[in-house]
């Protein structure tokens, strides 16, 4: 009697852990390009989004769900200024004119 108990409460367990599998989850239907700043997106008065992705240049039309991007970039983050140093000298040289005879 016993064994059947134990039995009984471990097919229980082991449904609970099936059905619990077995459920969809439930995840974010958001796209990660509706705050990107390389994305253009379009929205219809029905409701419609159309997204094309301008990353490196391209306009290429984004035709899923996005959750991953190695070109995101948010657009709540202001831009950084790029300073490029080692081109410029730091003292202008002056040429004297030669002669030539």
């Amino acid at each position: 009697m016993e064994t059947l108990i134990i039995i009984f409460v471990w097919a229980v367990i082991a449904a609970l852990r099936f059905a619990a599998r077995s459920r969809p989850v439930e995840r974010s239907q958001e796209s990660l390009c509706l705050i990107c700043v390389n994305a253009v997106v379009t929205r219809g008065t029905n409701g419609k989004c159309l997204i094309a992705c301008n990353f490196a240049g391209a306009m290429r039309p984004v035709k899923f769900t996005v959750c991953q991007c190695t070109g995101f970039c948010a657009s709540a983050v202001p831009a950084k200024l790029v300073k490029i140093e080692g081109f410029v000298r730091d003292e202008r040289e002056v040429y004297t004119e030669v002669a030539i005879s």
